[in-house]
């Protein structure tokens, strides 16, 4: 009988062990879920100051001065605080003056960017600028610039809003820009890898952009 008591009892002892071992299990299980949980917020914040969670991808089509066909493909994941790389600003007009930049690290050397008004109760988008610019040292000019009000013969300027919250900034959109040889002889050096040949550069964006509105003075 001893033994039967004995044997109930270390029976006991060792449920009520498993069941507290199983209790801090589960505590320790529920603390690490709300540390991750706690962590995964924090790096979204990062990513969200950094820019890398709303990137600028965009890829140029070019030739360099050997009319060797080349392709310039980046995303770039980094933006500055302020208006400098994403603005939305409303115009006392009622129209908006919309520019979106990113570039590859903070020395700015590399990038992508978009410039336009858009009007809202028309839906017109006008004023457009844009174009991507690298770092190399290749036989050709590393940018393609973009200008439809300076340079208008010859280009194909095409933007794309697929969506826009004018009250919360967030914006998705695709750009396609497009300059023929007789576009690249007109503009300035400066504009396009080499004079006399073609050029084309995409651009995409999703993201939200910081609201702002200029007053008359």
């Amino acid at each position: 009988m001893k033994k039967s008591f004995l044997f109930f009892g270390t029976l006991m002892m060792a449920a009520l062990s498993f069941t507290s071992c199983n209790k801090n299990l589960k505590d320790d299980v529920k603390a690490l879920k709300k540390q991750n949980s706690e962590l995964q917020e924090q790096l979204g914040g990062i990513a969200n100051a950094l820019g890398s969670d709303e990137p600028v991808k965009a890829t140029t089509i070019f030739k360099d001065r050997d009319n060797v066909s080349r392709t310039k493909t980046d995303t770039y994941m980094f933006k500055s605080s302020g208006a400098s790389t994403q603005a939305l600003v409303k115009n006392p007009n009622g129209t908006y003056d919309i520019y979106i930049e990113r570039f590859i690290d903070v020395n700015w050397n590399e990038g992508a960017w978009v410039a336009f008004n858009y009007n809202p109760t028309t839906k017109a988008i006008t004023n457009k600028r844009g174009g991507q610019y690298w770092d190399d040292y290749g036989n050709y000019s590393p940018r393609a610039r973009y200008d439809e009000d300076q340079y208008s013969t010859g280009l194909t300027f095409n933007i794309n809003i697929k969506s826009i919250d004018l009250t919360t900034g967030v914006i998705s959109l695709e750009v396609n820009m497009a300059g023929t040889e007789e576009y690249s002889n007109i503009v300035d050096s400066y504009y396009v890898p080499r004079r006399g040949a073609a050029v084309s550069t995409t651009l995409s964006f999703n993201g939200k952009l910081r609201i702002y509105e200029r007053y008359e003075s």
